[in-house]
């Protein structure tokens, strides 16, 4: 077995052992039956606050409720969670120096961090591909997804955003060495990013229209193309991430 696998096998186990995955599970899956619940037992809830005798004209939830559901809960409490779950992933051992030993004995620096991108990476697929699927069952049971377009891509744009979004937080607490100075540079990445829709045509290359504009894909009013400029910018910046981050952490002093 070659160091980076050994190195990624002890992250996967202490993950599992520090409850990771059984966090992840939980929470996309509850995600998953909120989803389509929401959309479902929405127009009964709104009755019920109108004042009595009031009438308000609702039309039957549909598929598309549901999924936009999925849009609200996946990126704003979803993503939140995981980011708060991962963002000390390499700052907890950076504080403790628990990886000197094992970097003293010739485990290079570059393996330690790509194998922590790849577990963390792994983990935001398999919790958002668990809540997208739990969604897509109950959806089916209840409505006709026919209705439904380029749900794939839109997904898609979901998990490269929170790709980009783990990536900047792990960048954090490699430059900064404690899981605050992660969340702080995720926040102020996010925060920028939503500025950059004020530049004129942001929509062809900022990161932020993957989750703020490609629900829209679900309904047909957006193409795939449309999405082309911010998809290939994501990728760049995650590449680009990772790699200066590597290179920070050759020459950190631990």
């Amino acid at each position: 077995m070659t160091p980076w696998f050994g190195f990624l096998k002890k992250e996967w186990t202490e993950s599992v052992k520090s409850y990771k995955l059984l966090l992840v599970a939980v929470i996309f899956s509850i995600l998953g039956v909120l989803n389509p619940f929401t959309a479902k037992i929405m127009p009964a809830v709104m009755e019920n606050l109108l004042p009595e005798g009031a009438a308000l004209d609702l039309p039957d939830p549909t598929a598309l409720d549901s999924w936009m559901q999925f849009y609200k809960n996946v990126p704003q409490m979803g993503l939140v969670l995981f980011i708060l779950l991962f963002s000390t992933m390499m700052s907890k051992e950076l504080e403790r120096g628990t990886l000197t030993i094992l970097l003293t004995k010739g485990l290079r620096r570059s393996t330690v961090l790509t194998a922590k991108w790849v577990t963390g990476a792994a983990y935001w697929t398999f919790g958002l591909l668990l809540s997208a699927g739990i969604t897509w069952a109950y959806t089916a049971y209840y409505w006709d997804q026919s209705i439904i377009r380029h749900l794939a891509l839109a997904i898609g744009c979901i998990w490269l955003f929170g790709l980009l979004l783990f990536t900047v937080t792990l960048w954090g607490s490699t430059l900064f060495a404690t899981g605050y100075g992660g969340l702080l540079t995720a926040a102020v990445a996010v925060i920028v990013l939503f500025l950059t829709r004020l530049v004129p045509d942001s929509a062809d290359w900022s990161p932020i229209v993957l989750i703020s504009d490609s629900a829209s894909l679900l309904t047909g009013e957006a193409a795939p193309g449309d999405f082309t400029g911010p998809l290939l910018v994501s990728v760049g910046l995650v590449a680009v991430l990772l790699v200066t981050a590597v290179l920070h952490f050759n020459k950190k002093i631990l």
